[in-house]
């Protein structure tokens, strides 16, 4: 005879390894509020925001002013901020569990994980959310994922718009290392907007190849530089639009 038994749901705790940014940007696209199953989470939204935020806010200034204790201070709001994500999770699975049970369908339960924001053990890795992670009067801070493990170079462009779904007129430009950018005296209740491309060198391509023509990966929004035998980049300085960017990305300013 067959079992109706439904397997367990569990959730992924592969957040804990998350960068402190991506940590930070995880726990705030996390929500229980008005749930109709995960009603009594043990901390409220607001305090994971509240402790994100206290963590990022952290994390900004020890990488303005590096010391000890700032590094300290960061490990200690991580630990506090995992260790709260953590009991949410605990009671999520419980709820999970119950409405799979009571609707006789794994799905079910699945959903109400899924929803709140949080990822299924075994169920793929844990992804990192992309776009404004953090703000504060006249600041942003975005985040956007590497399109390839190694060297590669980022570049964001942003400016002010009327209105959100409106691209702005580009009012500056930059190409970093980094996969994070904080936008900085920004007027308070304007609506702030960037795009960003990631510029990938790419190996092994023919020996003639010259142009440098910009295509996109299949995963994310990429350009990709060709490299000859001696793994230098080769670009056409004449180019005229070599980047190719991504969505345009929009908040207002608090």
């Amino acid at each position: 005879m067959a079992s109706n038994k439904l397997p367990k749901i569990k959730i992924s705790r592969k957040f804990k390894r998350l960068s402190t940014p991506e940590l930070g940007a995880t726990a705030k696209g996390i929500v229980f509020t008005n749930d109709p199953d995960a009603t009594s989470p043990i901390y409220t939204d607001t305090q994971i925001y509240g402790l994100a935020d206290d963590m990022l806010n952290t994390h900004i200034s020890r990488q303005t002013n590096p010391s000890k204790e700032l590094t300290a201070k960061e490990t200690l709001q991580r630990n506090t901020l995992t260790d709260a994500l953590d009991d949410n999770a605990n009671c999520l699975e419980i709820v999970a569990n119950r409405v799979a049970k009571n609707e006789g369908d794994i799905n079910a339960g699945l959903g109400v994980v899924k929803r709140i924001g949080y990822q299924i053990a075994g169920r793929g890795s844990t992804k990192r959310n992309v776009g404004f992670v953090n703000s504060g009067v006249g600041w942003a801070q975005a985040h956007e994922e590497k399109s390839k493990k190694g060297i590669e170079s980022h570049v964001w462009e942003g400016g002010i718009t009327t209105a959100k779904g409106t691209p702005p007129t580009v009012l500056k430009s930059i190409t970093t290392c980094e996969a994070d950018c904080v936008f900085n005296n920004l007027p308070s209740g304007a609506i702030f907007a960037y795009h960003h491309a990631s510029v990938v060198p790419v190996s092994h391509t023919s020996k003639n190849s010259t142009t440098g023509i910009s295509h996109s990966s299949d995963s994310k929004t990429a350009t990709l530089i060709p490299m000859n035998k001696g793994r230098h980049p080769i670009f056409n300085f004449n180019t005229e639009n070599l980047y190719q960017f991504g969505e345009w990305r929009y908040i207002t300013i608090p």
